[in-house]
């Protein structure tokens, strides 16, 4: 337990120095594998039975590390018993209840939709392989969903991959863009989760980002490339905009030296 919550408080501290977590914006989810849970079994549950908005079979009876809502990440560091929470799915997969953490009382983030139906594909995707999912507000990702117009899944993968040679590598499979939906809605998680079935970042337009990966890290260091590149790009265009760029040829041998496979979609 003692690693998870050193590996939390790291990554939250991470995300509040950049200053991508103001106020209580940003959570973080972790699913526990197995072998952490010898630390909460015989611990008396903390709450009732809290209902689902939807049931989630796929995650029924797992265990995951939720940061609280209306909690600050930069407290995390301090107090990580009073601003994250474990809780546990019942096994059915439509309700769940706190093992522990939130003190004195409180509850999951409320995005919680939006990261227990990603963990669901993210599960599914990745052969039970990868268990972590942020979502956080980076300063330049979001100026760049109001700085260009017409942006689209297509248009901001190609327009991130030219502005950072080492995006392709990170992010082969694109970068999603969801077009603004209100946050923490059911109608919000469905899209996430539908959109991290096919790619490892999500964009909520004019709002922040969503990223997953088999650890904390993984998933910090994607979300940390588009954020470089997307700061690189506003850099560019208050410059007076590209006068050269890196060409698709040049992309796909980029692609082709790191053994990454690419959507021809995104050339077209």
């Amino acid at each position: 337990m003692k690693k998870l919550i050193d590996e939390i408080k790291k990554t939250s501290g991470d995300m509040a120095r950049r200053g991508w977590a103001e106020s209580n914006g940003g959570n973080i989810s972790l699913r526990l594998n197995p072998e952490n849970y010898a630390f909460f079994n015989g611990m008396p549950y903390k709450s009732k039975l809290q209902s689902l908005p939807i049931t989630m079979s796929e995650i029924a009876g797992e265990r995951f590390l939720v940061t609280g809502t209306g909690r600050f990440l930069r407290n995390i560091e301090l107090f990580p018993e009073k601003n994250i929470g474990v809780i546990e799915i019942n096994e059915k997969g439509d309700a769940f209840k706190l093992l522990w953490g939130y003190e004195p009382i409180g509850a999951p983030t409320s995005e919680l939709p939006s990261h227990l139906l990603s963990h669901c594909k993210i599960k599914e995707k990745s052969n039970n392989s990868s268990f972590a999912f942020i979502h956080t507000h980076p300063n330049s990702i979001i100026a760049l969903s109001y700085a260009v117009a017409n942006l689209d899944t297509k248009s901001l993968t190609k327009l991130l991959w030219q502005s950072h040679a080492e995006c392709i590598v990170v992010f082969p499979e694109g970068i999603e863009l969801l077009q603004w939906i209100m946050a923490g809605s059911l109608d919000l998680g469905k899209a996430t989760a539908e959109a991290i079935s096919r790619r490892n970042l999500v964009i909520w337009q004019f709002h922040g980002i969503c990223g997953c990966g088999r650890n904390l890290d993984e998933a910090f260091g994607r979300i940390d490339v588009a954020e470089k590149a997307a700061d690189i790009c506003l850099k560019v265009l208050s410059a007076g905009g590209a006068k050269q760029t890196l060409t698709d040829t040049q992309l796909r041998a980029i692609a082709e030296n790191f053994n990454r496979r690419i959507d021809e979609d995104f050339f077209k």
